[in-house]
Parts: structure tokens; C-alpha cells; sequence
């Protein structure tokens, strides 16, 4: 970790009670620090400080729902807590950091909730006595129920209540995040949640892989390759023929400002390999040397992949992977005879293959980080399904070769198997039984976590032509959540209650509130000590306790301890600060941040600003859900029951036989994309996303 200095560290500097009442009050913005001042008038503000006077002690109820009792406000560890100050938290209390809200508010907060129950059968059932039993509910994925019963009735309208001055907070907030208020505007124009709200206009997950593998294939001129075998090619590239890379087809990219890297010939590397008469570990990457020699004017070749150089495309990186599956001998020191050069974290995340279409010129899969987010809005504004389209049916067929060539571990597709495979594949090197993993695409801290591997580095992604340019791009901006929590109508039986809930819900996008959910206790924090984050900014800096019983009882797990004994981070309505996750990053994590920031590389937004290209849209994230009435409710679920979201094993199917042609009995595989989209249209694709557009537009118009 990387301690560039240290400064003050200051929580809110006015009492809370004037904070919350909206006098000189401040938000925290996307980067973590106080941002726009409140916009409530006088006469509003006057209203809301007769209402919010937190002198009479309020009791609120609360039932958060996330299907994990750990992850609930209450302390359900089965070991006592000491804090610092010798408080002790046991079983049934509620946790640190909602034992200090209730002081900080002056209220008595009781949760409710079924602690191992799912948020959307807490919904379902809270539901039908009206939402009464509570004055606050939430939970995890259940944006969308809150903005249907919101728009029912059930919820308070949160819009209005900011237009009479209350939670000027969350309302200077909004103000000066206008995206994140239009994605959770329901289609009446009013706002019923406060939504969980990620580390918005930061990189969210992104590729990282074994250095040393690169280095020892491409840069040891006495490398004693694998000569075993006969390697068995299925791909035959994509920057090939007409698309040949080249000249203005991607043959000069910028990496860095004032870098520029030229790519010599219209060589392709696939086809060179292709055409080998004997193609094994070192026949492969001794062609893989030369072409890059032949191509590129680096000082090692390794470079076309590592550092701010990296200009490599996805037939380069197909055609590195080849090499390593080549060489699991060579690689390995004789520990293993099979290598996966591609893999991702467990099967459930299995869909992150696909955001490789990015790189297939610019092919949409998500528009957001979520593997839900099916969606990209096209030129005229007018949103589209991606997974029924031809360009991700041609992808993948791609991957299918790249799956008949052994390029990737063959337990990602069984959605049965809950290995975490990145825990196998680059964290057993020294153990018995080693397993072997080159590259993935995943969230930075976790991935170069020293505990894990500390030969992972983060590497630019691959250039590609997308939409329309030329560039250095990553799909995968981080996202408004579906999560966070709304005002029970019914729950709130006296105008305290309610103005005591709002004043809840507002406390944590004030300075303090922000820091305590991002952080924890100020007794968690050195005082007057912060680190540099990479992209310059001064952050909170833990104490050694935290560290220490974080190590202790959850593994260092900082995120898993601060959720599961002290209460912060759960997915409440907040804006998450990045400086938590630059906080536990290690030093190569660290420079991989720094790499990206520094890089020309884009990602996307919901205010979606990048190179103009041909679709004005392409860089926008569709919103985290979509408020729907009753009858686009009815409609979707009917297409549901067919079976339309659950497409996705018949995709992987492709990937899985396709190439090889070798599908078991009772598995068909279409023969072009026409019987492809026909599988989607039998469960009325149409209805579906007439749906949705509907939606869109709706809450577009909304705004």
C-alpha cells in the first residue's frame, strides 16, 4: 500500500442538527468529498428545522432484507465484539454503526427484519399487510418493486417531500448528480427510493493476469518451450481479410498521450500460427516473438501486452493464449500438464466472457455492471436487446473456438459448481495439488490482493474498433445499484415518524453520515492522518485495530468485516467512496489504478461522453432498473415463464459444442443466427422488449 502522505481527517464541521435541517449543509460527491451546498429555500428550510428537531427521541423501524443474516443490521456473530473503547457488541444488538446512528439522530431504531429472508420475499409478503409493520424498507435487488409500490402509493414520494425542504441532502445530491437522479426516477416523475449508488465515473472491473508468464514466453531468448503435442486450431482470427489490421484500421493507437504505437505490416498472427506445419509450445511462441519483432518496435516483446504500451489486440491476445496452453510444462517448472490461460471468478460469473464482444468491434453485451443490464440504447435513442443480436451470436461462435481450443477453463459454464476458480487457478501454486490460471476480468483490489498472488499485475484492455473508433475501451463503468430502501406510507403513523425517516435516509449523504457508512466509527479512523489515493485525493486512514481484528476474524477481509460486524457498507441508500477499495489495495493494485487513470482508455458512464463514433449513445449505461406499470409487469412475466431470461445456458451452449460440433444428446445447437434469434422470438422477444422500450421512454420523458 502506498502512503504518500497524510493530513487532517475531519468529519462534518457543523452540528448535525443544522446539517440535517439544511442549513449550510454538504453533500458528498462522486469522488468522496463535500460537494454542493443544499438548495432548500429559506422559507423550506425554516419547515424542515421545525420538523427535524431531534430533541424528542423518535422510534423507527427498520426491516432491511439481503438473504443473509450477516449482512442485516443486526449483530448475528456468533462471537462477541470489543471495540476500541471496550464497548462490547453480542449476538441480537444492533451493530456499531447503527448503534452510533441511533445516538447521531436521537432515535431508537428496531430491525425487524426475518434475518435470513430474501429482499424479494420480504417485498412479497410485506406487501400484502401494506407495508405497515415498518417505517423503513429495503434490501438488496428490489429497486424496482420500490418504484412500482412507490408509484402505487405505498412509498413515500420522496420528491416531494425534498420540494417542501426535507433531506436536502439527498437533494443537493441529486442536484449535482443529475444522472444518478434520472436512473431512479419511477415513470410518474417522482423518486421513492434512495438507492445504493457504486464508486460512479471509476473503472469498475478489468483485465489482470500472470506477468511472469508473459515475460518468460516472450522475452527469454533461452526459454526451454514445450515441445509435446500437437496443438489443435479452431480460430481463424478476426482481424483477417478485408478487417486486416492496419494503416487506418486500428494500425496506429495512443495508449498514453503522447505515446503512439504503429503496427508495421497487415500480418496476422492468427493465420501465421494457422499455418505452421508443427504448431506446440515453441513453434507457437517462437512465431508469436518474431511477429511481434516483425510488427512493433518495442524494447521486449512482452510489451505488446504489459505496461502503458500495450497495444494488443483480441487476435494477439487469442494468439498469446495459445502459447501458454502450449507450454504448461515450461510454465509451471513440470508442476502441472494442463494450464487454463482463461477463466473467470466462479461459474455464476460467467457472462464476464462475453463482455470480451467489446473487442469484436465494439459488440454491446452489458451496459452496466451487472449481468442484467442486457441493454444498449442505439442511435436514435430507442433501447435494444443485446443478447439476440447477430453481432453477439458471431461472438459467440468466437469464444466456441476459443473453447475447442482448451483457451478456457472448462468448470466456468457449470452453473453447479461454486468453486471460486480464481482461488483455484491463482492461489494453490505452493500447494499439493497446484492449478494454473493466466488471465481474468475482475475487480482490481481482490484480484491482486498479496494473499492470492502477488505475480498478477492489471494490463490495459484490448484496442479494438468500437463503435466506430479506434480505441482503449472497458465496458464496464461502475452503477447505480439495484439495491437500497424506501418510506413505508402506511408504517409512518405520525408526522415524527416520517420526518425522522426522511431525516434517516438523508443522514448518510451528508459528510458525516457518508463517512461513517464509507469507513466506520471516527474511532476507527487515525486522526490527522489520511493516504493519496492514485488519482490524488486525500482519504480516511484506518487505525491498526481495524486491520488487526479484520485479519482476525474475517480473514482481512475489510469489506466482509465492515458489513458483517460493524454494519457498514450495507447496500442502504449511499454513495460509495473508492478510497475504501484504494484502501486495502495492495502496491501492484495500486499501480494498476494508476495505469488506467493515466491511460487513454474510456469506459462507460451514465452520462455516456466518449469519442464520437457512429452511435452518440454507445458510451451510456442503461439505467440500474426500469420503472414498470402493472401491465409491462404482467407482460414480462408472462415471457419470463417461457423461459426468455434464461436463455443464457442455451448461449453457453454454443461456446461449449459448437466448434467442435460434439453437443450430448438432447442439446441443439442453431446452424446460423436465423435459428439463434428464432430461440428468442418462440418466447416472444418482442413482447419483451417492446416492454422495456416502453419504459425507457416513458421515464426518459419523465425528466
Amino acid at each position: 500500500m502506498k502512503m504518500r502522505k497524510f493530513a487532517g481527517f475531519m468529519l462534518a464541521g457543523t452540528m448535525l442538527l443544522s446539517t440535517l435541517s439544511g442549513c449550510g449543509s454538504t453533500i458528498v460527491d462522486q469522488a468522496g468529498s463535500a460537494g454542493a451546498e443544499s438548495a432548500a429555500s429559506s422559507e423550506q428550510t425554516q419547515s424542515t428545522e421545525d420538523k427535524t428537531d431531534l430533541t424528542e427521541k423518535v422510534s423507527l423501524k427498520i426491516n432491511y432484507a439481503a438473504g443473509n443474516k450477516s449482512r442485516t443490521i443486526t449483530y448475528n456473530q456468533e462471537s462477541p465484539l470489543t471495540l476500541p473503547d471496550g464497548t462490547v457488541y453480542t449476538a441480537g444488538m444492533l451493530k456499531p454503526m447503527w448503534d452510533y446512528v441511533e445516538t447521531a439522530l436521537n432515535c431508537e431504531l428496531t430491525d425487524i427484519t426475518t434475518q435470513d429472508q430474501k429482499a424479494t420475499e420480504m417485498i412479497d409478503i410485506a406487501s400484502t399487510t401494506n407495508f405497515s409493520e415498518a417505517n423503513i424498507f429495503g434490501g438488496n435487488s428490489i429497486a424496482d418493486d420500490l418504484m412500482y409500490y412507490g408509484t402505487e402509493g405505498k412509498f413515500v414520494n420522496l420528491s416531494d417531500m425534498m420540494a417542501q425542504g426535507y433531506m436536502p441532502n439527498f437533494k443537493a445530491y441529486l442536484d449535482a448528480n443529475p444522472d444518478v437522479k434520472t436512473a431512479i426516477t419511477a415513470y410518474d416523475g417522482n423518486i421513492y427510493h434512495a438507492p445504493y449508488i457504486a464508486e460512479l465515473n471509476n473503472f469498475a472491473r478489468s483485465f489482470s493476469l500472470r506477468q511472469s508468464w508473459v515475460t518468460m514466453l516472450l522475452d527469454d531468448p533461452n526459454a526451454a518451450y514445450d515441445t509435446n503435442g500437437e496443438f489443435e486450431v479452431y480460430y481463424d482470427g478476426f482481424y483477417v481479410g478485408d478487417n486486416t489490421r492496419g494503416g487506418d484500421n486500428g494500425g496506429t493507437v495512443t495508449p498514453k498521450e503522447g505515446v503512439e504505437i504503429t503496427k508495421k505490416t497487415d500480418q496476422s498472427i492468427i493465420e501465421i500460427q494457422n499455418e505452421l506445419a508443427v504448431k506446440n509450445g515453441e513453434t507457437l511462441t517462437k512465431a508469436m516473438v518474431q511477429y511481434i519483432n516483425d510488427n512493433y518496435d518495442y524494447e521486449k516483446p512482452s510489451e505488446l501486452f504489459l505496461g502503458e504500451k500495450a497495444a494488443y489486440d483480441i487476435d494477439e491476445l487469442i494468439a498469446l493464449m495459445r502459447c501458454i496452453k502450449a507450454n504448461p510444462t515450461y510454465l509451471t517448472q513440470g508442476k502441472a500438464d494442463t494450464v487454463w490461460p482463461m477463466f473467470t471468478r466462479q461459474s455464476s460469473y460467467r457472462e464476464d466472457l462475453l463482455r470480451l464482444s467489446t473487442y469484436f468491434d465494439g459488440v454491446k453485451a452489458h451496459s452496466a455492471d451487472s449481468y442484467t443490464s442486457r441493454w444498449y440504447i442505439d442511435e436514435t435513442g430507442t433501447l435494444q436487446y443485446t443478447y439476440s443480436t447477430e453481432g453477439m451470436y458471431d461472438v459467440l461462435c468466437y469464444l466456441s473456438d476459443m473453447e475447442a481450443e482448451g483457451l478456457i477453463y472448462s468448470d466456468c459454464y457449470d452453473l453447479t459448481n461454486k468453486t471460486n476458480f480464481r482461488s483455484t487457478l491463482w492461489g494453490t501454486d505452493e500447494s499439493e495439488a497446484p492449478a494454473y490460471g493466466f488471465i481474468t476480468f475482475d475487480w482490481q483490489a481482490s484480484s491482486t490482493a498479496d494473499s492470492l498472488n502477488k505475480d498478477i499485475v492489471v494490463v490495459l484492455p484490448p484496442v479494438a474498433k468500437v463503435n466506430g473508433v479506434w480505441q482503449y475501451y472497458i465496458d464496464n463503468g461502475r452503477a447505480i445499484k439495484p439495491d437500497g430502501w424506501s418510506i413505508s406510507v402506511a408504517g409512518c403513523a405520525t408526522d415524527a415518524e416520517l420526518y425522522r425517516s426522511c431525516a434517516l435516509l438523508d443522514y448518510f449523504f451528508t459528510e458525516e453520515g457518508s463517512t461513517l457508512q464509507n469507513y466506520g466509527l471516527p474511532m476507527f479512523l487515525k486522526e490527522n492522518e489520511t493516504y493519496t489515493g492514485p488519482d490524488g485525493k486525500e482519504y480516511p486512514q484506518y487505525t491498526d485495530w481495524v486491520m488487526e481484528t479484520c485479519a482476525s476474524v474475517a480473514k482481512g477481509d475489510l469489506s466482509t468485516f465492515l458489513r458483517d460486524w460493524l454494519g457498514c457498507l450495507i447496500p442502504i441508500g449511499y454513495q460509495k467512496d473508492i478510497g475504501f477499495e484504494y484502501q486495502y489495495t495492495s502496491e501492484r493494485g495500486f499501480e494498476g489504478w494508476e495505469l488506467l487513470q493515466n491511460s487513454t482508455t474510456h469506459f462507460a458512464t451514465y452520462a455516456g461522453e466518449g469519442i464520437k463514433g457512429d452511435n452518440p449513445n454507445y458510451y451510456k449505461m442503461v439505467p440500474p432498473v426500469f420503472s414498470l406499470t402493472l401491465r409491462q409487469k404482467e407482460a414480462i412475466s408472462e415471457t419470463t415463464t417461457m423461459g426468455m431470461e434464461d436463455l443464457s445456458e442455451e448461449m453457453f451452449n454454443i461456446v461449449r459444442y459448437n466448434a467442435k460440433g460434439n453437443a450430448p444428446n438432447g442439446i441443439s445447437i442453431p446452424a446460423d443466427y436465423n435459428e439463434y434469434l428464432a430461440a428468442f422470438e418462440a418466447r416472444n422477444l418482442d413482447v419483451y422488449v417492446t416492454a422495456y422500450q416502453q419504459a425507457y421512454q416513458v421515464m426518459t420523458a419523465a425528466q
